[in-house]
């Protein structure tokens, strides 16, 4: 089988590393996408254990389409009996960039009714009543090359199912996990958030160190699917909950300035599953503490969209632009839209990447601080 697993834009490289460590065969990497062949393990195991990505689609065919005919016919080609059920809900998705055919409207149309008429050739005189599994299909345009997409994932995979409750303008699930594969983070080194809001950076970044696969207990759209293997993923899940490691994780500390968003992080972390290895703490940033040596820092501080004023945020980054002078041995990374940043750290980062925080763009500066001897 043919899939392809998408990510936000700018993290498509921690997505491929991820990709590499699990063993999966990767065959091309576009924006915001990574392509890979398996068999049905790898398709369980992609949606269970891949923390960056945010959906897996099974890519069905691929062709040169430049009429609505040829969509047509394209679309029928499909052995659709082997992949849908013929009482289920099909919903078409399309996308077309640089294509002939960019009216997204009737690409859904025309694949929709082009879907319909190959079940009726398999099943004359079916009614379709719509009323089982929900199945999502994308037809994907890009320079005439036509791609049709089955979503395997169901919810994106940035809902873990931890966090019910969350703060103002919270990051991704997925992006949170990224921000730390993206460090210098590791089992055993001191991390710190003092900006945690809902909790997901240190959450992930627990999960991260014992190794929990970030998807193990909620369903899945492949599960709808004519030839999905209960056994088969059951196994797969065995063997990722057998690779949990708890051991030897150094407490990471998480405060925020409001004590119902510490509170809340508090139960996400719960529900997670790794609260005992979280000390979360309501504090302003000018009166946290940062004792550890070769400590890192990674957090996601409020910027003007999410304040009153611009003077309001200066203050914040100079603020930790200090406390980064204060600790030499410590190594920092930030996520912010907020302009400006590397000047008032008075330093230019080790290393800066765009990432879209959502719809706002963003940029991740990477300060190194020495590592422990």
């Amino acid at each position: 089988m043919e899939m392809v697993a998408t990510c936000a834009f700018g993290i498509e490289a921690v997505l491929r590393r991820e990709m590499l460590t699990h063993g999966f065969n990767m065959t091309k990497r576009t924006n915001g996408r990574i392509y890979f062949t398996g068999d049905a393990d790898a398709l369980y195991k992609a949606n269970m254990a891949l923390r960056t990505a945010e959906r897996i689609h099974l890519v069905l065919s691929r062709a040169r389409t430049e009429t609505f005919d040829a969509l047509f016919e394209h679309v029928a080609s499909v052995p659709w009996h082997q992949h849908l059920d013929d009482r289920g809900r099909y919903e078409v998705h399309a996308k077309s960039v640089a294509s002939k055919l960019f009216s997204l409207r009737d690409i859904q149309a025309i694949a929709k009714k082009a879907l319909i008429r190959k079940f009726q050739e398999h099943r004359p005189g079916h009614v379709f009543s719509e009323t089982g599994s929900r199945y999502v299909l994308t037809v994907q345009l890009k320079d005439d090359i036509c791609e049709i997409w089955l979503d395997t994932s169901g919810e994106g995979l940035h809902k873990r199912g931890y966090r019910q409750a969350q703060g103002e303008a919270p990051i991704k699930e997925t992006l949170g996990a990224a921000l730390v594969l993206l460090s210098f983070y590791e089992k055993g080194r001191h991390l710190y958030d003092p900006f945690c809001g809902s909790g997901t950076i240190p959450i992930e970044a627990a999960m991260i160190a014992a190794n929990i696969a970030p998807n193990l207990d909620r369903g899945f759209a492949f599960q709808a699917l004519p030839w999905y293997d209960s056994e088969t993923f059951s196994h797969v899940r065995r063997t990722l909950m057998k690779a949990i490691d708890m051991d030897g994780i150094t407490v990471i500390e998480a405060s925020d300035i409001d004590d119902d968003v510490v509170k809340h992080a508090q139960d996400n972390a719960r529900r997670a599953g790794v609260d005992a290895f979280i000390r979360f703490e309501t504090v302003p940033f000018s009166e946290r503490h940062f004792e550890a040596r070769y400590g890192i820092v990674i957090t996601n501080p409020p910027y003007a969209l999410r304040l009153e004023t611009d003077t309001a945020a200066e203050t914040i980054y100079r603020s930790i632009a200090q406390m980064y002078r204060r600790h030499p041995d410590y190594s920092l990374y930030l996520l912010s839209a907020y302009p400006g940043i590397e000047k008032i750290m008075k330093k230019q980062a080790n290393k800066t990447r765009v990432i879209f925080n959502g719809n706002v763009k963003s940029r991740y500066y990477q300060y190194y601080g020495p590592r422990p001897q």
